[in-house]
């Protein structure tokens, strides 16, 4: 294997690889931000992870640049600000949401 070992908060280097990338990432930046939190599973709280890699990687804040890259980093600064238990409340009112809807089906 080449380049550093895997951090828990980025268990299979896909976020450095894409930092490292620079502007020549192509994104999307969704797909990548899903990708890296469903490799941290359980592992590691998404929240606490995100605000290890912006420390690491030195990642501004806003305002951030209008290319996938920027969204990323974007994403990860947006995550850094879930905690677990916020998670849980949103994943709680976005299931009693569907209801109520079922001829928008």
């Amino acid at each position: 294997m080449t380049g550093p070992a895997p951090e828990p908060e980025d268990p299979n280097n896909l976020i450095r690889q894409v930092l490292e990338m620079g502007e020549e990432f192509p994104g999307p930046a969704g797909d990548v931000l899903l990708s890296w939190l469903l490799d941290l599973k359980e592992r590691v709280d998404p929240a606490e992870a995100a605000r290890r890699l912006i420390e690491r990687h030195r990642l501004p804040g806003p305002p951030f640049a209008d290319t996938p890259r920027g969204t990323l980093i974007r994403l990860l600064h947006e995550t850094a600000t879930y905690s677990a238990e916020r998670l849980e409340g949103m994943a709680g009112r976005r299931r009693g949401g569907r209801r109520g809807r079922g001829d928008r089906e």
